[in-house]
């Protein structure tokens, strides 16, 4: 990485500034119905691994993504971890 790599997208409040590169969705598996704790209702979710859209510091990510941005199939208060090798 070089110094004219930079960050597709920036927000700054004033006193702090978040960047970030542009990510882009690599694959889509259904993990079938389960029960949404933001919804609460049944509906599909899937597991989505998104990368970044060229050159980035950053690796891929991976995640649970329901029919909204806030569906969680986790109870409340709880987190997913990560898997160790």
């Amino acid at each position: 990485m070089g110094s004219d790599m930079g960050a597709d997208w920036c927000v700054s409040d004033g006193i702090f500034a978040m960047c970030g590169t542009a990510m882009k969705e690599f694959s889509r598996r259904s993990e079938g119905v389960k029960w949404c704790f933001w919804c609460r209702s049944r509906h599909e979710f899937f597991w989505v691994v998104s990368v970044p859209d060229g050159d980035s510091y950053y690796g891929p990510t991976a995640g649970m993504e329901g029919l909204t941005s806030n569906c969680s199939d986790l109870f409340p208060g709880w987190i997913r971890q990560g898997i160790e090798d």
